[in-house]
């Protein structure tokens, strides 16, 4: 095996990459792209959100997120959202021309062309140095019916999800399901008895 920097792993491999939006106190929508983040057991997401950003600040006074899939068919505008400081231009959502609806169950937007969107409602900020991990309390998610299964379930590889890869920049859509969770190794089950 070769050696590498913990560097060189740079944010970790692969991760969905997510499209979180908020409104601020002026009804404006603003949009990042994340890919730092995780699910709590028990219905919580934390994200991992830079003390620096428009986001970060919008959560904070509105108490309230949604987290989108960003698809193959919203790659470009993902990606502009990440690229693109909400402070610098807070009209960096308008410029995409999306539309975006308000959420029935919290005080924050949906885009129109998601296919599965968790709308949350903060519950605490840890902070830490440069990073805050915010966690939301996931009250809902909306699912487009075109990504569901024929027993009515989301099947990924419908949604058109994005990974971000950060070896080589690269955006990549979900492979071919190799196996089944929590069946696979049942064979070493039989060698402890």
């Amino acid at each position: 095996m070769k050696d590498f920097s913990p560097r060189a792993f740079g944010y970790g491999y692969p991760m969905p990459l997510l499209m979180i939006s908020t409104y601020d106190e002026n009804g404006t929508v603003n949009v990042m792209n994340l890919h730092w983040c995780t699910m709590n057991h028990g219905g919580y997401i934390n994200l991992g959100v830079g003390t620096n950003k428009k986001t970060h600040e919008n959560i904070e006074k509105m108490g309230a997120f949604t987290v989108g899939l960003a698809t193959q068919d919203l790659m470009k505008e993902a990606d502009f959202f990440g690229s693109v400081s909400g402070y610098r231009d807070p009209d960096k959502f308008a410029k995409t021309g999306l539309k975006a609806t308000k959420s029935k169950y919290v005080n924050a937007p949906i885009l129109e062309k998601s296919t599965v969107v968790i709308e949350c409602e903060l519950t605490e900020i840890v902070r830490g140095t440069h990073i805050h991990a915010i966690v939301g309390r996931m009250v809902n998610i909306a699912v487009d019916e075109s990504v569901l299964n024929e027993k009515g379930k989301i099947d990924a590889k419908k949604t058109g999800m994005l990974f971000f890869d950060s070896f080589s920049n690269g955006y990549f859509t979900l492979g071919d399901k190799v196996g089944n969770a929590w069946n696979e190794g049942r064979a070493f089950l039989s060698l402890n008895r």
